[in-house]
C-alpha cells in the first residue's frame, strides 16, 4: 500500500466542499511547504499562510480542472501569502525601501484614495449583512484573529469558520456585482 494520498479522491472532495481529505492528507506536506519557505524566524506564520490558501482554493474550488491544477494553486497561494507576510513583516528591505521612496506624493495620495473609496463600498455591504457575518468580518478582518481563535470565540469547529467565511465572502461578491473580485477584496482587506 502507498502512502502517497489518492490526490483524485481529495480533488473531488474538495470541489464537493469536503475538507476533511484535504486537511487529513495534504494540510501536513502543505505546511512542510510554507515552513520551508517562511524560514524559521517566520515558521510560527506557516500555518496562517497554508489556511489562507486553502480557503482562497476553497473559494474557488469548482474551478479547478483538475487535482494537479488544485495542487498548484495551493503551492502558489502558500509562497504569495509567505511573500506577502515577510512584506508586511519588513524582510524584503528592498520593497520596503521601494515602498517609502515612492516616486510621488502624488500618486501615493492617488492611490490611497482609491483605496479608501473601495473599502468605503466594501464596509457598505458589510452594514447590509445579517449580525452573524458581521460579526464574523470583524473578527476575522478587523481584529486579524486566526480560524482557531474564531472557532473557539464562536464554539464552533475551524472547518465551520472556514465555510462561513465562504459564505461571507460570497455574499460581498454578489452584493457588490462582478465589478468588484474575490481577489480585490482580500487585496484591501489585508493590506
Amino acid at each position: 500500500m502507498s502512502d502517497m494520498p489518492d490526490y483524485y479522491y481529495i480533488y473531488e472532495a474538495f470541489s464537493e466542499g469536503n475538507l476533511r481529505p484535504l486537511y487529513d492528507h495534504v494540510f501536513p506536506s502543505l505546511l512542510r511547504y510554507a515552513r520551508k519557505l517562511t524560514g524559521e524566524q517566520l515558521s510560527y506564520l506557516a500555518k496562517d499562510c497554508v489556511q489562507d490558501a486553502i480557503f482562497q482554493c476553497y473559494m474557488h474550488r469548482r474551478g479547478y480542472a483538475s487535482p494537479a491544477h488544485l495542487r498548484n494553486a495551493l503551492f502558489v497561494g502558500i509562497r504569495n501569502r509567505v511573500i506577502d507576510l515577510m512584506r508586511k513583516a519588513e524582510y524584503d528591505q528592498d520593497y520596503m525601501e521601494n515602498v517609502m521612496l515612492g516616486d510621488s506624493e502624488e500618486e501615493d495620495v492617488s492611490l490611497a484614495i482609491i483605496y479608501q473609496d473601495a473599502l468605503d463600498v466594501i464596509y457598505g455591504a458589510v452594514d447590509r449583512l445579517p449580525q452573524e457575518y458581521r460579526e464574523l468580518f470583524r473578527m476575522s478582518f478587523e481584529q486579524g484573529l486566526k480560524n482557531t481563535e474564531i472557532a473557539r470565540l464562536l464554539s464552533v469547529s475551524e472547518v465551520t469558520v472556514i465555510k462561513r467565511k465562504a459564505r461571507l465572502i460570497e455574499r460581498l461578491r454578489r452584493m457588490l456585482g462582478k465589478d468588484i473580485d474575490c481577489y480585490l477584496i482580500f487585496f484591501l482587506l489585508a493590506a
